[in-house]
């Protein structure tokens, strides 16, 4: 089964449409290394993750240093934390122990550039994931990578490169990168992801998501099972 994970919540109502969807993950970027519109200052972040209730699992979206980081895990007690930024093979390394230390899940995103190489100090996908696997995370997020955002970028990644990924993987591995309720159906029929992480393709604005476009994807994602 495909599980979903909604990114870039904002506000209570969006958490509400999301749970009553159905949606598995919420995704709450949390003082991000570069401006990006769905940025969240920590006292923000944990007083919406508070709202979420049991069984829905939080996610933390950030990027930068290992004390960094485990400073805002233990200020905002998510689920899981998403690595989306620069961090290197090191940073991986202690991140993802110290979080185990504190019962939290590790997830690094592996952004995928339209040559199908990855911005990572290991840019071959193939090499990455194999290094990537024995830092201590607990899944890998592969997504699209263009030089003017770092994510919810509304472009497609390279299938090939994800389809090497997740045939290498022995993590499980979520698609992102210009998924919406147009194109969900035949990517999750085609490719079979563990899960999905979807952004811009069910907003209505930056801070606001759109009900018609969740309820949409949602359905579709359940029609591809």
């Amino acid at each position: 089964m495909t599980r979903v994970k909604i990114c870039g919540l904002m506000n209570q109502r969006d958490i509400n449409l999301c749970v009553q969807a159905g949606v598995h993950m919420l995704g709450f970027v949390v003082d991000y290394p570069v401006p990006v519109p769905w940025n969240l200052e920590v006292s923000k972040a944990r007083a919406l993750m508070q709202q979420v209730p049991p069984f829905v699992s939080t996610c933390m979206v950030t990027g930068g240093s290992v004390e960094k980081v485990l400073d805002l895990a233990e200020k905002t007690r998510p689920n899981v934390v998403q690595l989306h930024y620069k961090e290197t093979l090191e940073d991986v390394k202690g991140i993802a122990h110290g979080l185990t230390l504190r019962g939290i899940k590790t997830m690094k995103a592996l952004r995928i550039g339209p040559d199908g190489k990855c911005d990572f100090e290991i840019t071959d996908p193939i090499l990455a994931v194999r290094a990537l696997s024995e830092t201590g995370i607990s899944a890998i997020l592969v997504d699209s990578y263009t030089e003017s955002r770092p994510g919810g970028t509304g472009v497609l990644v390279n299938l090939t490169s994800f389809k090497m990924i997740q045939k290498e993987s022995s993590l499980p591995v979520v698609l992102a990168g210009g998924l919406n309720p147009g194109n969900v159906f035949s990517l999750v029929h085609e490719l079979h992801p563990y899960a999905i992480d979807v952004l811009t393709g069910v907003e209505e604005t930056s801070d606001k998501k759109d009900p018609n476009k969740i309820a949409e994807f949602m359905k579709n994602v359940q029609a591809a099972l």
